[in-house]
């Protein structure tokens, strides 16, 4: 098959490579390597890029593809993650990935964790705080008490993505300057959630609906071993992290790969997500979020938990594709 590849660089929109802003962007290297996998798949490779030069092409009739494989993020909208979904839906094209329900719903967390609360998974206690709420100091103190809430806390916006405006707070003056800083930066409601002290896990699945199954239990550490306890942006783009399987427990194993499939399967995510979550030390899970558009980096959670599986990094990509290839029946 020809498969074309979605996907959003930083140049596409003109953002500096430092940035600790805006930071949900593939890696010119990230897309090469899912493209070399792909092709070692059996398939013809069709770099499209981001949702504009997508949208182009169809415009001036030059898409030929026969499945895309949707790897772009979007920005600056609460549907950035389901823009090109319903573009492929609304012109008949088979796609790789989750629906733009499926995406839209996933990029609000508050609305994906009162989902996971439903399905009697557990989540930690949280703030919404409305954009442009006033009085921030008498609202946010207000809601502590509430809540029954201490310092620390994480601070995040609604609707973005890796880790971006994620701050710890320490006391009321911190968190009001730091929920006014999300709101200027990205426009958006912003969560206040309770602090969990453990370990950040993750739980890739492969496939969709009966047919999806857990890879492995995944964790991200620092270069020298370390557990990384609040998963920051900074991290993510400017130090050194390695990927490596979660040793736990059989049970605490089993309760994570229920949650994560729980999760994927309630949201009718297709083909592949990951779920996060954080342990406590009492081995206590929470959920902390589902990306049903996760990242396909090298060495990254997907290969490392298939090479735990006896599975290459080509092969999981095969399996994702067929996954498609099978609900459009291709």
């Amino acid at each position: 098959m020809k498969i074309g590849l979605t996907y959003d660089l930083r140049e596409d929109y003109d953002i500096e490579s430092n940035s600790e802003i805006y930071a949900d962007f593939c890696s010119p290297n990230e897309i090469g390597y899912l493209a070399n996998a792909i092709k070692e798949c059996g398939h013809e490779v069709v770099l499209i890029g981001n949702m504009y030069k997508l949208n182009k092409m169809i415009l001036d009739n030059q898409f030929e593809c026969d499945l895309v494989f949707v790897e772009d993020e979007g920005i600056n909208s609460r549907n950035r993650e389901a823009i090109v979904p319903a573009l492929l839906e609304i012109n008949k094209i088979p796609y790789v990935g989750s629906d733009a329900y499926a995406m839209g719903l996933s990029q609000n967390k508050f609305h994906t964790k009162l989902i996971a609360e439903y399905l009697n998974i557990r989540t930690p206690k949280c703030i919404y705080v409305p954009y442009g709420q006033k009085n921030l100091n008498e609202f946010l103190n207000l809601k502590m008490e509430q809540q029954q809430l201490g310092f620390p806390l994480i601070v995040k916006p609604n609707y973005e993505g890796y880790s971006m405006g994620v701050f710890v707070v320490n006391s009321l003056n911190e968190m009001v300057e730091k929920v006014s800083w999300n709101m200027d930066t990205y426009h958006q409601e912003v969560l206040c959630e309770e602090y969990i002290e453990g370990k950040e896990v993750y739980v890739p699945v492969v496939g969709t609906g009966d047919k999806a199954y857990a890879l492995e239990t995944g964790i991200c550490k620092h270069a020298d071993g370390s557990d990384i306890d609040v998963f920051t942006l900074h991290h993510k783009c400017f130090e050194p992290i390695l990927d490596e399987i979660f040793v736990c427990d059989e049970a605490l194993k089993n309760e994570l790969i229920t949650a994560a499939l729980k999760i994927h399967k309630h949201l009718n995510c297709y083909d592949f997500s990951r779920s996060d979550f954080k342990v406590d030390k009492n081995g206590n899970l929470y959920f902390l979020e589902v990306n049903p558009r996760p990242g396909l980096t090298q060495n990254g959670p997907y290969e490392t938990c298939a090479r735990h599986i006896g599975k290459s990094y080509a092969q999981i990509i095969g399996e994702i594709i067929q996954s498609a290839v099978e609900r459009y029946g291709l």
